[in-house]
């Protein structure tokens, strides 16, 4: 029996309920739940503890910068001529040719390179979730978009001020819109 989900159900039980109901010695693995900082032990009572969620969202700080200035566009340009043609297969550069051009460009096509922040990929977050965008096609459209800020990053061409990550939290066969993390 999986004495997780049954201390999840009781929420709060002794160790004699929780072996009577379970019909089995559950000392180690209840040790384990202890462990992990699942459960709590106090006045002879073992209480589960539920899991907080984590939030979606960390704002970042804006610095002064003496970087280049970059229209978007020409950044799209030069990204997939000096980086993505000469490091990827044709079908990434297909692929990649396609993302920037429908979801990203849209959204950043008036603003320099230079200029976008933390903010602006808070709302360019929501502005594709507003499209109706698939997670998975979310996730990797903010993934590319990361990709190219730290290749400009480090190239010298615009600053660190923008920094964020899109990475997945859990389970690699389940992807949610609430596993797309922004760290700035």
């Amino acid at each position: 029996m999986n004495i997780e989900k049954l201390a999840r159900h009781l929420k709060e039980f002794t160790l004699d309920e929780i072996e009577m109901i379970a019909e089995c010695d559950c000392k180690t693995e209840l040790e384990l739940l202890l462990n992990e900082d699942k459960l709590v032990f106090g006045q002879g009572l073992y209480k589960y503890q539920e899991e907080k969620p984590k939030q979606e969202f960390i704002i970042c700080t804006n610095q002064v910068t003496n970087f280049q200035v970059i229209t978007f566009d020409a950044a799209i340009n030069y990204f997939l001529e000096n980086y993505v043609k000469n490091n990827c297969k044709l079908n990434t550069y297909r692929r990649y040719r396609r993302m920037l051009k429908y979801y990203i460009s849209p959204f950043f096509k008036n603003k320099n390179l230079n200029d976008i922040t933390c903010n602006d990929i808070q709302e360019f977050y929501d502005f594709c979730k507003g499209r109706n965008l698939p997670p998975k096609v979310l996730k990797n459209t903010l993934a590319l978009l990361n990709q190219m800020i730290k290749y400009f990053q480090n190239l010298g061409i615009i600053d660190r001020t923008c920094n964020f990550q899109v990475r997945r939290l859990s389970d690699k066969t389940k992807f949610t819109v609430d596993r797309i993390i922004f760290e700035v």
